[in-house]
């Protein structure tokens, strides 16, 4: 594979992936992870690239064409695009170590991360670093990550906090026992398990805190790496999914034939379908529209050379939480415009519901960051982090 792989590169690749990932995403679902050879060829597309700067190799892929990406990958399969989005966010973590550590961790910038934030772990400070033990939920992607992240209570032998008292830990993969819990009724291909350790040994290089602080890379990209770069791209993954739903409720609606009551009609001949297709298409194309506008807006910001004002950022936050309630909408309205053969597999309306609705549980798409966005916004103030 080429050592370097331009944004349009990465996006073109994608494009190409598409039938592949809709035609398995059936077999990704049953397999409740995306399968190691589409993993492997989802890698070679230079995704996990998007966030590394291009003096690593990476594509520093501008944000609007970062969810452009993700939108392409969803329109083939929600799940595996949301394990792909995870594991591209290897750049942003190692723009916050220093670059020897985040060499070491990523030595390539084609390695890929999952993992979580919650302080589920314990971390004991011993020389050197920190021995860590914990188990962890949500682990997307970690089947084909490189590298995990864990948020971890610093404690000492007896378990009491020591400050600071919260970090996050980053490791090899292979330090972790990825466990066989994701038995979910959406998204069940994003392979999204628990994982364990115990007794890890953690260099304290290697470790975040939870306050983060200034990104070691320089560029827009890296303004703000965990409120925004890390977050905002996830939009695209409900983006996808609601341009499928429509494709798929407007091919049943040309096959459809309603007998019960006679005469018999056509669905696509029938004002309740037209009421339901435009629903779905105002729907997508305001959420889309809102989501380019504010995130081209923070992007412009941010590439004159200073971070975004708190106004953009809420408007990015708020248009991604916008976007995420209008995805099990749309999918709803043409489930129920279907009717009946949408009960069967060959008919995806159903999944892409699920896997909307298990989007829509996400933390950081909660009510409680709606409030935090709202208060936030009344009163003219910087955001905080979305995993502090």
């Amino acid at each position: 594979m080429a050592t370097h792989l331009s944004a349009d590169d990465i996006l073109a690749n994608a494009r190409r992936l598409v039938p592949e990932l809709w035609t398995r995403a059936r077999e990704t679902a049953e397999l409740r992870r995306v399968p190691s050879d589409l993993a492997a060829k989802i890698r070679e597309a230079g995704v996990n690239r998007i966030c590394f700067p291009e003096s690593w190799g990476g594509a520093e892929m501008p944000l609007p064409q970062q969810i452009e990406l993700m939108e392409v990958l969803a329109y083939g399969d929600p799940a595996a695009a949301w394990a792909a989005k995870i594991n591209s966010d290897a750049g942003c973590f190692a723009s916050l170590l220093v670059p020897t550590a985040a060499r070491e961790l990523f030595p390539s910038a084609n390695y890929g991360v999952a993992g979580q934030g919650g302080p589920n772990g314990r971390a004991i400070v011993v020389p050197g670093g920190y021995r860590v033990t914990g188990r962890w939920s949500f682990g997307s992607g970690s089947h084909s990550a490189d590298v995990l992240m864990a948020g971890c209570l610093v404690v000492d032998d007896s378990g009491n906090p020591v400050a600071p008292e919260r970090l996050m830990v980053l490791a090899p993969a292979s330090g972790f026992q990825i466990e066989d819990t994701w038995y979910t009724h959406g998204l069940a291909g994003s392979g999204s398990h628990h994982y364990s350790t115990k007794d890890l040994f953690v260099p304290a290089h290697h470790i975040i805190p939870v306050q983060f602080g200034a990104a070691h890379f320089d560029g827009p990209l890296y303004r703000d790496p965990i409120l925004v770069t890390l977050t905002t791209p996830t939009v695209g993954v409900v983006l996808g999914l609601m341009k499928r739903a429509i494709e798929v409720g407007c091919e049943q609606a040309q096959k459809k034939v309603i007998s019960i009551p006679p005469p018999s009609r056509n669905l696509k001949d029938l004002p309740r379908a037209h009421t339901a297709i435009a629903r779905a298409e105002m729907l997508y194309g305001a959420a889309r529209s809102y989501v380019y506008d504010s995130i081209n807006r923070y992007w412009d910001e941010c590439s004159r050379g200073a971070s975004a004002s708190p106004e953009a950022i809420q408007k990015v936050a708020l248009s991604r939480l916008n976007a995420v309630r209008a995805a099990p909408e749309v999918a709803r309205l043409l489930l129920d415009m279907v009717g009946a053969p949408a009960v069967y597999d060959e008919v995806p309306l159903a999944r892409l519901l699920r896997d909307g609705d298990t989007i829509r549980q996400h933390h950081a798409n909660t009510d409680d960051f709606l409030e935090l966005f709202g208060r936030a916004r009344l009163a003219g103030a910087a955001l905080g982090s979305p995993l502090g």
